[in-house]
């Protein structure tokens, strides 16, 4: 079972470099008062916003920190840089370049269970892109991406490895700006699936990686630490 979940993190790998939803941040917990450091690629290669407009996709790279408030309850944290690209109904296509991009968020294992190995764990988290802006024919367009997920997650433990499941909840925002006019344009479908897993290096190092469905199409991989 190790030797499988490790091929498939490593085949979800492989696909993060070419098309990469706001990461669950799965199960790799800091212990109490402490902190886990990650750098994370997150790709969402496909949202419609307001199907009538267009899609949207973003990737970004974060340096992350959780931190222990207790021993069921986890503060997330991130900061990097992100781009956006908009393909409108009208045939235009706008790429805005990466600019800054942050988000936070939390866990908190609501039940667990030793002897099975086995844990479900509630989570919300939040990311906003702020790319700089595109110019087609002296206009100028500006884009914000606002999103925000609430997952519950269902969790098998093996030795070395983890392999987890579950629905979510969410919803994301494209604030868009062309000159001085601006609108709003909200995701279509709210309703996914989330499908996951990571891989124990050693005792303080992991590889995690991620994918979603339905209501965005992405994935994600990282790398985090224990210290």
């Amino acid at each position: 079972m190790e030797r499988l979940i490790l091929i498939v993190l490593s085949i979800l790998f492989l696909f993060t470099q070419n098309c990469n939803a706001i990461p669950s941040e799965g199960n790799f917990f800091p212990e109490l008062n402490k902190t886990i450091w990650a750098i994370q690629y997150n790709n969402i290669f496909l949202r419609d916003f307001n199907k009538v407009e267009g899609k949207a996709s973003t990737s970004q790279c974060f340096l992350q920190a959780s931190y222990g408030i207790s021993e069921k309850f986890f503060l997330d944290g991130k900061i990097g840089v992100g781009n956006v690209s908009f393909e409108l109904n009208n045939g235009m296509d706008l790429d805005f370049p990466s600019g800054f991009a942050g988000g936070y968020g939390f866990r908190y294992i609501v039940h667990e269970n030793k002897n099975n190995k086995t844990k479900s764990i509630f989570g919300f988290q939040h990311i906003s892109c702020h790319p700089f802006k595109d110019t087609v024919n002296d206009i100028e367009y500006r884009v914000i991406w606002d999103e925000w997920q609430g997952s519950w997650l269902f969790i098998k433990e093996y030795e070395k490895s983890a392999v987890y499941i579950g629905p979510q909840y969410s919803a994301a925002q494209l604030k868009y700006k062309v000159d001085s006019f601006r609108r709003r344009l909200k995701s279509e479908d709210y309703l996914g699936m989330i499908i996951g897993g990571n891989y124990n290096i050693n005792k303080n190092m992991m590889i995690k990686a991620e994918a979603r469905f339905f209501d965005e199409w992405a994935l994600d991989f990282g790398i985090s630490h224990k210290f």
